[in-house]
């Protein structure tokens, strides 16, 4: 089983980050996944420190810079074959990592969104005109991500969303999975 790194930002988590955190701990004691978390603070919350001690989080500082540029740093310190970029708010399933993993090790897909509805352009168009975060979770390989060079590092909530675009324009194999 490949590593996988699952990657937060704490300014986009908010005041839902220890939730977040505390969600993962259980996929985080499974054998038969391999996973690393990362953090990108750039809020030099003191508290952080402790969160991420007691979560065991690697805690990368960065600058206060838009979202892509953050997430492009912590990736930078990630190990992880596999890029994982929750949604906020959805719990992961066992199950669907561990499917989404073997997919990436085995190069089936290049990437997995996991969707809260059907994805269609004409919704994506609508959330950029929006400026809505992303409400997907992104797994991606790491090969495809440094290939299209990673998060566009001047966009902030629609740094993911661009990201996946981007992707289907480079033809990576993207598979859109309805939760």
């Amino acid at each position: 089983m490949i590593v996988c790194s699952i990657l937060l930002d704490a300014r986009a988590s908010g005041a839902g980050l220890p939730r977040r955190l505390a969600a993962l701990r259980p996929l985080r004691q499974r054998r038969d996944l391999h996973l690393e978390v990362l953090l990108a603070d750039d809020t030099g919350d003191a508290r952080l420190h402790r969160l991420a001690t007691r979560h065991d989080v690697h805690l990368i500082a960065t600058e206060g810079t838009p979202l892509g540029d953050r997430l492009n740093t912590v990736v930078a310190h990630s190990q992880g074959q596999a890029l994982l970029f929750p949604a906020p708010g959805r719990p992961l399933s066992p199950a669907w990592l561990v499917d989404t993993l073997a997919e990436v090790e085995h190069h089936v897909r290049d990437a997995v969104v996991l969707t809260a509805g059907r994805p269609n352009r004409l919704s994506l168009f609508w959330q950029r005109l929006r400026h809505r975060a992303l409400t997907d979770t992104l797994c991606v390989s790491r090969a495809w991500f440094e290939r299209i060079g990673g998060c566009d590092p001047s966009l902030d909530a629609e740094a993911l969303p661009d990201l996946i675009a981007r992707l289907h324009a480079c033809q990576a194999r993207v598979t859109a999975i309805e939760a």
